[in-house]
């Protein structure tokens, strides 16, 4: 998994890896545009893995709570953290702010339906993770309390497998399709781009320690 991982913040965050002391890790810059093989759709791809992956942690959280193992509402604000901050901030607005307003732009509306379909689900996601920040504030008051922590986190990861699977049989391959070699090195430049601050600050070296140290604490429950 720490592998697997690694080899997601190396692409998507646009770093090559090398190691210090401990766990935690910083990236030499790496930049998708000097690879002529590069995609747009391989970049996402690679930030949806990372995503699935903290998706497996709620879900193992959830069935913690559901299992009156010990959760605290720390590990699920790191968790809700994390999603807001990559999959959330990340992943989604990329697509909201460039990905989406781009396809429209090169082809013309072409899947405008769609693409506004995929927009009002970010927004959807987004407001689940706000109910569940909501939820998480109540999560020693009760059985009730965790009961809808658990709905909340269970109907978000479903959700969001969904959506995931949907730009991935659906929009991708035709982004593959239309787009032209070019077009697919503008939109890599552009992800880049907004990434550069993020990556500057540690922000995904961070995330990187926090999985894997949540993975480490709910991980046992998760067979």
């Amino acid at each position: 998994m720490k592998k697997i991982f690694i080899a997601i913040t190396i692409i998507s965050c646009l770093y090559a890896s090398a190691c210090t002391p401990s766990t935690y890790r910083i990236y030499e810059e790496h930049k998708h545009t000097e690879n002529p093989d590069a995609s747009a759709t391989e970049f996402l791809h690679l930030e949806f893995d990372t995503t699935r992956r903290v998706l497996q942690i709620l879900e193992n959280a959830s069935n913690c709570l559901d299992k009156d193992k010990p959760v605290s509402k720390e590990a699920f604000n790191e968790i809700i953290e994390i999603i807001n901050g990559f999959t959330h901030r990340c992943s989604q607005e990329k697509e909201d702010k460039l990905l989406f307003p781009f396809l429209k732009d090169v082809r013309g509306g072409e899947k405008k339906d769609f693409l506004g379909q995929l927009l009002m689900e970010h927004v959807s996601a987004r407001d689940e993770i706000r109910n569940l920040s909501v939820a998480v504030n109540y999560i020693y008051q009760g059985k009730k309390a965790k009961k809808k922590i658990i709905k909340i986190a269970r109907a978000y990861v479903k959700f969001m497998d969904k959506h995931i699977r949907m730009e991935e049989k659906v929009l991708f391959p035709w982004m593959n399709k239309v787009l032209t070699r070019d077009e697919q090195m503008i939109l890599i430049k552009k992800f880049e781009d907004m990434e550069k601050e993020d990556i500057e600050a540690g922000v995904h070296e961070k995330y990187t320690v926090m999985i894997e140290r949540l993975e480490g604490q709910l991980g046992i429950y998760s067979e």
